[in-house]
């Protein structure tokens, strides 16, 4: 049994590997977003458990914070479906990627109007993390007077 590839297979391998290291990319921000999600629902949890011993100490600005998680969570969860979108888009450029060399129809503008979609996901997650990043550092300013009171 013959196992060498003809030059048109090694092609279309590496055409597909460019692709792969962008999901693999994707994976690794996924990965991100679900631990700052994972942060959120801890904090959250960590308010219910305060009211449930104590419902005065959940104050206004107690209240505020609770308001900015929500708010962060929306942000997270929508860079995760953004980033996962992404993604399964690469995957079927890929398989189309794969297509396209073996049949003798062109797909080129198919393969390139999907790549563009998911760089447009992609972009869309980015965002979504910069705005969630970007609301967690914005609420959490502390200021050296009070660093300077505590110790």
């Amino acid at each position: 049994m013959d196992t060498t590839l003809s030059t048109s297979a090694v092609e279309i391998i590496q055409l597909a590997l460019a692709p792969i290291f962008l999901i693999v990319g994707i994976g690794q921000m996924v990965n991100v977003a679900t631990g700052r999600v994972a942060r959120v629902i801890d904090r959250a949890r960590w308010f219910e458990e305060e009211a449930r011993k104590n419902a005065s100490r959940i104050d206004q600005k107690a209240l505020k914070e609770i308001s900015t998680l929500n708010k962060r969570m929306r942000l997270a969860n929508w860079s995760i479906n953004f980033l996962i979108a992404s993604a399964l888009i690469i995957c079927i450029d890929v398989i189309l990627l794969m297509v396209n060399g073996l049949v003798s129809t062109s797909l080129d503008v198919t393969i390139l109007v999907m790549f563009m979609l998911s760089m447009m996901f992609l972009t869309g997650g980015i965002i979504a993390f910069f705005l969630e990043v970007s609301l967690a550092t914005a609420t959490l300013k502390i200021s050296s007077s009070r660093l300077k009171s505590d110790t």
